[in-house]
């Protein structure tokens, strides 16, 4: 047996070879997998023949203000759709094996609309927009569902607002928590609609609070379990703020704080021995699990972004699509800093493609991290040597805000119409794939490019701060270089940045 083709599942790349001689051919390993649930590859390289991904930047601002502008824009048509109050998932009929994108789904609506308040503040735009997809809220949850439980029903159609009469994967029970998460931080930004908000928010932690152990679609639409990551710690999150959004009424604020404490007792069960973050017993590598870091993230300490758990799963997910997608592995052997992330192992739907709203997802947990680092949270020394090998360089705000900029800049390379965006990327050809313009993208590149804002300004106080102590020594000129990397704009247009190859 040779040695060389004894490689772990999770290191196989695939030689895209279709027969045993012609992979044996080419100098690649034969192994046929059956099952094979996780879409592994029967022809593989030789062990030590595939190099390593790596995130080595310094910081290098992936999109112009003009850009952000643009998405922006693309992001906003999407919203209060016909006047509806409703968001669009895209404005695709015709999407691949996805079908129609026309309508209005519950989890990517909350998500959009709280996207849309964090990055823009209260404008009477935004407020406009806020109070029609209040009247949506109250208006969706004001009928009857023919599919079930009004409360998990996925998707409406638009304008109308009646559930999507189809067959679909059902039920899906993360809206709720997200649509209450959305809600309060609306009244909190405008104080005078918190007592119209309070009876949606009451209605949808009541039905949480009841049901967080309900059987459930996951998020991508694809398989059921009781033990979703994604919706568990966001439904943690909901509930959490909502006992104090209803702290008045003592009895219900303490069935919300007792459900969220179920809930962050049963998180740990997720984790495994090596630290990695499972998003559920029946599909464990999934980024559902970054998404899920970034939205509920409460900063009490359980899974914060430089924790053991959430940078293993990190290290995790990057080793995978490092190895999975070959424009990963040409940007490797090409030096490219960068990684686009999918969904989760053997995902085949369209292909089986990076996603531009789960790379925008990394992202922006780099960039979390970096602000952390910057106001001087300390790094566990485990922490960091497994931070170490994903930055291939020492951890600082700066090197973790450049890799975060690796992130946005390699995907940036495959946008080839403005700053439209697609759903996918192709995993061979950087093509872009399925839905175009899906709102999600641009909600999640507009909270990664705030996230990359906070850090770049705090990393900046650090090192003017740590300039004054240190002025004249080899350490100021080290932070005077950071510091004007961080002004750094793009230098090259899309066109004449570095090709996949």
């Amino acid at each position: 047996t040779d040695v060389t083709c004894q490689v772990e599942s999770m290191d196989k790349v695939d030689c895209h070879v279709g027969d045993q001689s012609s992979c044996e051919a080419a100098g690649c390993c034969w192994k046929p997998v059956g099952p094979n649930p996780g879409n592994l590859p029967w022809c593989y390289h030789k062990a030590g023949t595939v190099k390593a991904c790596t995130l080595k930047s310094g910081p290098r601002q992936p999109f112009s203000a003009v850009e952000m502008q643009e998405v922006r824009a693309l992001f906003e048509a999407n919203l209060d759709i016909q006047g509806s109050g409703m968001v669009l998932a895209a404005p695709d009929h015709d999407a691949g094996p996805g079908g129609d994108y026309y309508f209005a789904w519950q989890r990517d609506g909350a998500l959009s609309m709280g996207a849309l308040l964090q990055t823009s503040g209260l404008g009477v735009d935004v407020e406009t927009k806020m109070d029609h997809w209040l009247a949506w809220v109250e208006r969706s949850y004001n009928q009857t569902d023919p599919n079930g439980d009004i409360m998990t029903e996925p998707k409406f159609v638009i304008p109308s607002g009646v559930p999507f009469p189809g067959g679909w994967c059902r039920p899906q029970t993360d809206g709720p928590g997200l649509r209450a998460i959305t809600l309060m931080a609306y009244a909190e930004a405008k104080l005078d609609v918190k007592q119209r908000v309070m009876p949606m928010v009451q209605k949808t932690l009541d039905w949480v609070a009841a049901n967080y152990t309900h059987n459930s679609c996951d998020l991508w639409e694809e398989v059921r379990s009781t033990d979703f990551f994604w919706n568990r710690y966001t439904m943690r999150k909901a509930l959490l703020q909502g006992s104090v959004f209803v702290a008045t009424d003592l009895q219900r604020a303490s069935t919300y704080t007792a459900a969220a404490k179920a809930i962050g007792d049963a998180l740990p069960g997720h984790v495994t021995s090596e630290g990695f973050v499972c998003e559920s017993q029946n599909r464990c590598y999934d980024t559902a699990t970054i998404e899920a870091f970034n939205v509920g993230d409460m900063a009490d300490g359980m899974f914060g972004p430089l924790s053991n758990e959430v940078v293993q799963t990190l290290r995790g997910l990057t080793h995978y699509f490092c190895n999975a997608y070959e424009l990963n592995q040409k940007a490797a052997q090409a030096g490219i800093p960068g990684v686009l992330y999918g969904r989760y192992q053997g995902d085949t739907y369209d292909g089986g493609n990076p996603w531009v709203l789960l790379t925008a997802s990394v992202a922006t947990l780099l960039y979390r991290q970096s602000l952390a680092v910057a106001k001087g949270a300390k790094v566990e020394l485990a922490v960091s040597k497994l931070l170490e090998g994903l930055l291939g360089q020492e951890v600082s705000a700066s090197n973790l805000l450049g890799a975060g900029d690796s992130i946005l800049n390699r995907m940036k390379t495959f946008l080839t119409n403005g700053m439209h965006m697609n759903e996918q990327i192709d995993r061979n050809t950087g093509g872009p794939s399925s839905a175009q313009d899906l709102t999600w993208n641009y909600a999640n590149v507009l909270k990664a490019m705030e996230a990359r804002e906070a850090a770049s300004a705090a990393v900046e106080t650090m090192c003017n701060r740590d300039n004054k102590r240190t002025s004249g020594t080899p350490s100021s000129e080290r932070h005077n270089q950071e510091r004007r990397a961080l002004r750094i704009k793009p230098e090259q247009p899309r066109s004449s940045m570095p090709s996949e190859a």
